[in-house]
């Protein structure tokens, strides 16, 4: 199950659906299962229903009366809580190296909502608060401020949640199967003069690699080329920081 957090969640009001024992937590992990199970793309809110019970009218007392309420609710469970203001390196790229890890080893423990995480916006809202102010506490200390601060933020953010969706983006059903035989034989196929490059790396690349693979992060770890990003994006935020420009270091 996924941990909890009702101080960062609410109480629920008083009425019928607390007084049988729903609350907004249940639901949220209730769904996160479900998801583990099915997928996303298996999920929805009468199976949810089902799953816990009660009518969908009762989910929406507790997390409003959209879906897209509680997708906010599901990313915040999976990612809000991955450190406290008081875990923040003294260094502040240590702390962002820390907040990757974590993040990372959350998602991939529910692989089935990276999706959810990278590339809906409907999993974006006030839930997300936790993180959001742990990025931007960390880029002020790196010397960021006004436009360089929220620029600085979004590439945080983009790289982010960009590689874990990819690496845990679903895999086709059957990915040790019939796909996985026609991914390696069109690849054996390519012509070899055109792509020299592609020829020379693809014993390297074969299955761990983005694009050139047929199974996702939960099979087949993309641990080297996230640990690249992390030191790129702090190399690229060192160089780019107003203190530094300034020549205050």
């Amino acid at each position: 199950m996924v941990a909890k957090a009702k101080a960062r969640r609410g109480k629920a009001p008083v009425g019928r659906p607390a007084q049988i024992g729903l609350t907004r937590d249940r639901i949220v992990d209730a769904a996160i299962a479900l998801i583990d199970e099915k997928g996303l793309a298996g999920f929805s809110m009468r199976e949810l229903s089902r799953a816990l019970g009660v009518y969908p009218a009762t989910i929406y007392w507790h997390v409003g009366n959209a879906k897209e309420y509680l997708f906010a609710e599901i990313a915040a469970a999976i990612t809000s809580n991955l450190m406290t203001v008081d875990e923040m390196h003294a260094d502040w790229r240590e702390t962002l190296r820390i907040l990757f890890h974590r993040y990372r080893d959350a998602v991939g423990k529910h692989p089935n909502v990276a999706q959810l995480l990278g590339a809906e916006l409907k999993s974006n809202g006030p839930p997300n608060a936790p993180m959001v102010e742990i990025v931007l506490r960390t880029l002020k200390q790196a010397g960021y401020s006004g436009q360089p601060l929220v620029d600085a933020f979004n590439a945080v953010i983009g790289g982010l949640a960009g590689y874990v969706t990819m690496e845990f983006g679903p895999a086709p059903p059957d990915g040790e199967g019939e796909w996985a035989q026609i991914m390696s034989e069109r690849l054996d196929a390519l012509d070899v003069e055109a792509f020299p490059a592609i020829a020379e790396y693809m014993p390297l690349m074969r299955n761990k690699s983005f694009v050139l693979r047929w199974q996702n992060g939960s099979s087949v770890p993309l641990t080297g080329g996230y640990d690249c990003l992390i030191e790129s994006l702090i190399a690229g935020l060192e160089h780019r920081s107003p203190k530094r420009m300034s020549g205050d270091r």
